[in-house]
């Protein structure tokens, strides 16, 4: 019922154009140009009623919840994480994600298989939701560090043999960042994620949980074989690692489309002289 409930809101929310939807749909005509309108709606309604869904289960996220998701979440690929830690010195491996699927539910789902999990997450300007939100993200049975000040911390655990959780498909605002094609277009992406990998020497195994196309209430879980990152130094290695990380996500959301949050302005930033997406409405003229 409570599924339904966020489906039904996250329709809502598309109907009434509220904030983000335009967004959305700026992104999906620059993803997927080849698509008809009517198709890119039918993504966007369904990637919001996925988003709806994940509101009511991230509330509703608690120890028992957590520990009972086990049962709702099919794992697949696991032998690629396995072979990953087996080759790690200590174990610890970077997990390589998205906000895709019911991302909040993502650490739970891990750690119920009895990994130890660390997520890496970009605090919130407002120190109040950000505090609400952690304490509700920590009954996943997960730690979370805050993205910016974590590196020692990753490390460390990285070293203990935890599983590090990293997202890496939302614009990068700041530096360190390079301009890497994300569906054709050049896109704002982290060079933090990247040179942490390179300097930990850890595997990063791509990993993502997608809703069941059956039954919404599960999920799916799967790893993908450990990425084949360039060895070596200079901003060419780095901007090509970054390739090789984006384009594995790219692939995920071709993929399945209707899990990816395209409500992120994800093409916000752009190189030099080029002009960004459309994403406000142009203002009125008196």
């Amino acid at each position: 019922m409570g599924l339904a409930v966020g489906a039904g809101l996250g329709r809502a929310w598309v109907r009434l154009g509220l904030p983000r939807t335009r967004a959305a749909r700026v992104n999906l005509r620059i993803a997927f140009p080849e698509w008809s309108d009517a198709e890119r709606e039918r993504v966007l309604g369904a990637a919001f009623e996925n988003l709806g869904r994940g509101a009511v289960e991230f509330a509703s996220l608690g120890r028992r919840a957590a520990g009972s998701l086990g049962s709702r979440v099919r794992i697949e690929g696991l032998a690629h994480l396995e072979a990953a830690r087996a080759q790690a010195p200590g174990g610890g491996v970077i997990v390589l994600t998205a906000h895709f699927g019911a991302w909040e539910l993502f650490a739970a789902a891990i750690a119920a298989l009895g990994f130890p999990v660390v997520v890496v997450h970009r605090a919130r300007d407002d120190d109040g939701l950000d505090e609400a939100l952690l304490e509700r993200r920590l009954e996943s049975g997960a730690s979370f560090l805050p993205r910016g000040s974590a590196a020692f911390g990753v490390l460390r655990a990285l070293r203990s043999g935890s599983l590090i959780g990293l997202t890496f498909d939302q614009n990068a605002r700041s530096e360190p960042r390079a301009f890497v094609p994300f569906f054709g277009r050049l896109a704002a992406t982290s060079l933090a994620v990247v040179r942490l990998a390179m300097a930990s020497g850890a595997p990063v195994v791509p990993g993502f949980i997608c809703r069941d196309a059956d039954d919404p209430s599960r999920h799916v879980v799967h790893f993908r074989p450990a990425l084949a990152l360039v060895s070596g130094a200079g901003d060419e290695t780095l901007l090509e690692n970054a390739r090789r990380m984006t384009r594995v996500i790219e692939d995920e959301v071709r993929a399945v489309p209707e899990m990816w949050a395209w409500a992120h302005r994800r093409w916000r930033t752009q190189p030099p002289g080029e002009a960004r997406p459309p994403y406000r409405r142009p203002r009125s003229r008196a």
